[in-house]
């Protein structure tokens, strides 16, 4: 029986807008600690959705969070973090959010981590990043629709991260600007006998990606962590390339749409659209996936990988008290590449339940339970926090 790890980023940014609210302020001199302990799923890709609005209060706060974790996949899991907020202006601009953290799994794995999300006067200007270093253990199965659960094997990566965005409004709700991203891979714990190696697999052997290109960011939501109605749009190219120190060339494109609809004070429907596309010599750790906690639950978390991934997904949300809600959802996808044409009868489907409470009514974040599954796959469980879109 073999023992897999599915090792993801710890989601301060979600956690952080209802903790402030019970933590360390500059105005009351209060120190709280809060320890959890819970079946949380972390992210390792870096995601940051161009967001806004996490509150009213203009004072600036920062939160000390001493975290604890247990998950089958990394047992036990020490950490800290710290989160700050504040305004760069009046109540109109708003609010900036900055997270710092570090974390130590009893599988020797490691994660350190800051990032940021600054809005200039009057919401001007737009800055997201991240800066970091970690050290985890990957999952491959091989590349395209027709992998195989015996296919796994395993291998383990250090890795620093630079993520920058940098964006300015339009006209209300419109951002346009540039996004960089840097990661440097090296890749150890290779089996000789397996196919990462011995299948000529590009960027089996680490290396420099580093990659710059145009952002456009639409978004109308109501509410970044639980929004009732509005429209969310990014559209995103990256060239990778020698010039920029990259030891790839390539190109993705990316295109991330979601719709909310209200059907009633209680209820509401969620729809997402997500998209990759890449071409040229793309390093097996950058293309296009599935699975995971936010897209395509029900499977393991990059299980199915090629140069292109397409992805719908639907969401029924039921609010039956006022702490308290319900969801349905489901999903379709596919990943194809020139080599592997797309094939309808090869699309994925999943589909599962889950419940949720309302950590804080001002806020709106929620504390996420799923059960997803996918026909010919193991049941999937996911204990963490926030929507999956």
């Amino acid at each position: 029986m073999h023992v897999r790890a599915e090792v993801k980023k710890l989601w301060f940014e979600k956690i952080a807008g209802t903790l402030i609210a019970y933590e360390l302020t500059y105005v009351h001199f209060k120190v709280r600690f809060l320890f959890l302990l819970l079946l949380i799923s972390f992210n390792c890709q870096a995601q940051n959705d161009g967001s806004h609005g996490l509150g009213k209060n203009d004072k600036p706060t920062i939160s000390v969070l001493p975290l604890v974790y247990y998950t089958p996949e990394t047992k036990w899991v020490f950490g800290a973090g710290a989160v700050g907020t504040f305004k760069l202006a009046n109540d109109a601009t708003y609010e900036s959010l900055v997270t710092a953290g570090v974390a130590y799994s009893l599988r020797n794995q490691i994660l350190t981590y800051a990032s940021w999300r600054v809005f200039t006067p009057a919401n001007k200007d737009l800055f997201i990043g991240e800066v970091g270093w970690y050290r985890y253990v990957y999952y491959f199965y091989g590349v395209g629709n027709d992998v195989a659960e015996s296919d796994w094997e395993s291998y383990s990566a250090r890795y620093p991260r630079v993520r920058f965005d940098y964006a300015r409004k339009i006209v209300p709700n419109l951002y346009l600007g540039i996004r960089y991203g840097f990661d440097n891979y090296d890749i150890y714990d290779l089996n000789p006998a397996d196919q990462l190696i011995n299948g000529g697999f590009t960027g089996s052997q680490g290396g420099i990606v580093s990659g710059v290109g145009p952002l456009i960011v639409y978004d109308s939501r109501d509410n970044q962590l639980y929004p009732l109605y509005g429209n969310y749009a990014e559209l995103s190219f990256q060239q990778y390339g020698r010039y920029l120190g990259s030891d790839f060339n390539y190109g993705r494109l990316v295109i991330d749409l979601r719709k909310l609809f209200s059907v009633k004070e209680n209820q509401v429907i969620a729809t997402n659209f997500y998209s990759e596309f890449t071409s040229g010599g793309v390093p097996f750790f950058s293309l296009a996936n599935m699975g995971g906690n936010k897209r395509m639950r029900g499977l393991f978390d990059g299980k199915y990988r090629d140069q292109n991934s397409v992805i719908l997904q639907g969401e029924y949300r039921y609010k039956f008290l006022p702490r308290w809600g319900a969801v349905l959802f489901s999903g379709v996808g596919n990943v194809f590449s020139a080599e592997n044409k797309f094939q309808f009868q090869s699309t994925k489907l999943t589909y599962g339940v889950g419940g949720r409470f309302q950590l804080s009514k001002k806020k709106k974040l929620n504390l996420r339970l799923d059960l997803a599954h996918s026909p010919g796959e193991d049941l999937q469980f996911y204990f963490t926090f926030g929507e999956a879109f």
